[in-house]
């Protein structure tokens, strides 16, 4: 009975932040972007968890572990409902080629440079945990936000061709990040030298694509004929709920197994324009509680080598995003010149880089991941309180210089 408690009380600050808190601004400035981006909810989370007040104590969160599972499954929903066929085919071609090519070159570079300064700073861990851990820092590098550049978009008077590029990788790059994910959780339950593990991890990853794409094909038939808007939102929680909690028990990603379902039904159905205003009515609500949950879920325990690693994390990503860009233009023939400040709009991560590090600690419930959590969490906090700053002016400078 407590915790049905203690869950109309996040209903209720749900509903408090989404009437009057989580609006959107007309100046997006890094003093109230951890409001309008909901960062503040985690910190809210935080002192109401065992660290702090106890209200959200280990007991109360066991109850309550089914909405973590299901906030999960529903950023990645929403995510993958964005990644429309007919909509992503306006872009070019090369587009798609930079996204890819500069998602991989960021993964292999922090993934590399991590696996080195793991084993220095924690030498006592296991090789193989260590070397998990720096592929899913890499795999976080290459998630961007995709709302921030909506966000600052009414700021930005001249919307020229760096603009829309930003706007398509912060809207995509995140499909690669995930799916990385969705392959790791996947491979990653089995010992490393297993003569199996490439048979079993693959076996594991099919069944997630393929239940999570028949779930997609049955919501579709469900609501082909015409539906009323109660039924639509009753269809769409419940069938999300249910492939985060199936993901969940088997040890899955929600997170990945959301993405497959919404992006299977995004280009099935044909009744977008009747979804997309149900979807940002139950956005804000249900991402508040998640944000709190979160919070409760996280124990910092902040040392020197949290920070180092937190440190040299933010540091390398934007030196590998930066730089490399105008040789990856030359590479893929773009027809204007990518210039290395567009890099700045690439440094948040946002909800899907929170949501990508809480599916690490879920998959792997092991002190290592309380670790990864800490530094993962603490470089996306700091991003995030300077990114909308950053990017506003990178792109304000590439539209004078244009």
């Amino acid at each position: 009975m407590y915790a049905a408690y203690i869950f109309c009380g996040l209903i209720l600050i749900a509903y408090i932040g989404t009437r009057y808190l989580f609006k959107k601004k007309k100046v997006v400035s890094p003093l109230i972007y951890p409001f309008t981006s909901g960062l503040i909810y985690i910190f809210l989370g935080l002192g109401l968890g065992e660290g702090g007040l106890g209200i959200l104590n280990l007991r109360i969160m066991g109850s309550l572990f089914p909405l973590v599972s299901f906030g999960l499954g529903w950023a990645g929903f929403l995510f993958g409902f964005q990644l429309e066929l007919r909509y992503i085919r306006k872009f070019s071609q090369n587009f798609w080629f930079l996204s890819f090519l500069q998602s991989l070159l960021v993964f292999c570079t922090v993934s590399g440079f991590l696996i080195l300064l793991l084993k220095a700073v924690y030498p006592t861990q296991r090789p193989f945990l260590l070397l998990g851990m720096a592929f899913s820092f890499g795999l976080l590098s290459t998630i961007i936000s995709p709302s921030l550049i909506h966000a600052i978009s009414p700021q930005i008077p001249q919307k020229n061709h760096h603009y829309y590029l930003a706007r398509f990788l912060g809207s995509v790059n995140g499909f690669w990040g995930i799916m990385g994910l969705g392959i790791l959780v996947s491979f990653w339950h089995f010992p490393f030298m297993d003569s199996r593990i490439v048979f079993t991890g693959g076996k594991i990853f099919v069944i997630s694509v393929v239940l999570s794409m028949g779930f997609g094909y049955v919501f579709h038939l469900l609501t082909a004929k015409r539906t009323s808007e109660q039924d639509l939102l009753v269809y769409l929680l419940g069938l999300v709920f249910f492939i985060s909690g199936a993901a969940f028990y088997f040890n899955l990603s929600p997170l990945f197994t959301g993405m497959v379902l919404g992006i299977s039904y995004s280009n099935l159905t044909k009744i977008h324009e009747k979804l997309y205003p149900l979807l940002l009515a139950t956005e804000k609500p249900l991402y508040i509680v998640f944000l709190i949950l979160i919070g409760a879920l996280w124990h910092p325990d902040f040392d020197w080598r949290i920070g180092l690693v937190a440190g040299s994390l933010i540091v390398l990503r934007i030196l590998i995003v930066l730089l490399p860009l105008p040789l990856l233009g030359k590479m893929l023939h773009f027809h204007f010149t990518l210039k290395r400040k567009l890099g700045f709009c690439f440094l948040s991560s946002g909800s899907i880089g929170i949501a990508y590090a809480v599916s690490i600690k879920l998959a792997f419930p092991i002190p290592l991941t309380d670790v990864f959590l800490s530094i993962a969490l603490f470089t996306i906090i700091l991003s995030e309180l300077v990114s909308p700053w950053i990017a506003k002016k990178s792109l304000l400078m590439l539209g004078e210089e244009e």
